[in-house]
């Protein structure tokens, strides 16, 4: 069984989201897809399944701790990689389902690499923190709220805790406990430190252990919240930024539609190509 390694949300290799890509999982297990995840090391690690029609692939996203039921960089790369595969011209589109979500992309030949874009589909908006809990929650991560936004939560199939945050405050920040059950209780799985001036964000998992390099799955709700809030227009592209504090600067490309729906997008390079040894079955 090969797998792939790719660099999401870069402009050349070796920058950006590193990624695992298994083409064809056929026979692994969940629990082999978690311990493969674990072995790698990769933030996450996406196993796809050929579905009953072409271009239609099951996708399963793993972190080193979980499944998740909806992922951003891992559903570029893997779209990506299919192109590569399965794809000899310039353009393709695809349809990747979820544990609870179908994802439709569109990828094109861009350089010596890739340039994928999904669609993220209606954002959803929960919970306005007051200013009480927003300073709470920055003090978790010895950051600054910005205080001319109120943090909210938003998801476009997996809730974030957009928290708005000063320049300096962004880069200070270093989550200083678990946050799991603060989380649940306004109806989050994680936390998007976001700079709007510099339209730069930051996050980590749940536990504040790894810090993501490109979280495609929190820029969806990020461009919506910024256009819902009048700070960005609808149907005009722009960036956002992650990853400089980790010496792996990404570019996530975002818009919202006239109709509402999110649109995120990104480089994405090809870098190397592994054969697993064992038989599927050997691995649990």
């Amino acid at each position: 069984m090969d797998y792939w390694q790719v660099d999401v949300f870069a402009e050349r290799v070796l920058a950006g989201n590193g990624l695992a890509v298994f083409p064809d999982a056929r026979g692994l297990s969940p629990a082999a897809m978690q311990a493969l995840t674990q072995e790698l090391r990769q933030f996450e690690s996406i196993f796809l399944e050929p579905g009953a029609q072409p271009g239609e692939f099951a996708a399963r996203v793993f972190t080193v701790e979980e499944e998740l039921p909806f992922a951003g960089h891992p559903i570029l790369g893997a779209a990506a990689l299919l192109h590569h595969l399965h794809a000899p011209g310039e353009h393709a589109e695809w349809a990747l389902q979820l544990r609870d979500k179908r994802v439709t992309l569109a990828t094109r030949r861009q350089g010596h690499g890739f340039y994928a874009e999904m669609d993220q589909g209606i954002a959803e908006f929960g919970v306005e923190l007051d200013a009480r809990a927003a300073q709470g929650f920055a003090a978790a991560f010895g950051s600054e709220w910005d205080s001319r936004h109120p943090p909210q939560v938003v998801s476009t199939g997996l809730p974030y805790l957009l928290l708005p945050v000063t320049g300096a405050g962004l880069a200070n920040a270093r989550q200083q406990r678990p946050l799991d059950d603060d989380l649940a209780a306004i109806g989050a799985a994680f936390v998007f430190l976001l700079d709007i001036d510099a339209r730069e964000g930051r996050t980590w998992d749940p536990l504040g252990v790894v810090e993501d390099i490109a979280t495609g799955s929190a820029a969806g709700p990020v461009a919506a919240w910024l256009v819902q809030r009048g700070l960005e227009r609808r149907e005009q592209g722009f960036a956002l930024n992650q990853g400089r504090f980790l010496g792996r600067p990404s570019r996530l490309d975002v818009q919202v539609t006239g109709e509402g729906r999110v649109q995120v997008g990104g480089a994405v390079q090809l870098l190397a190509q592994a054969r697993l040894l064992p038989e599927p079955g050997r691995l649990g």
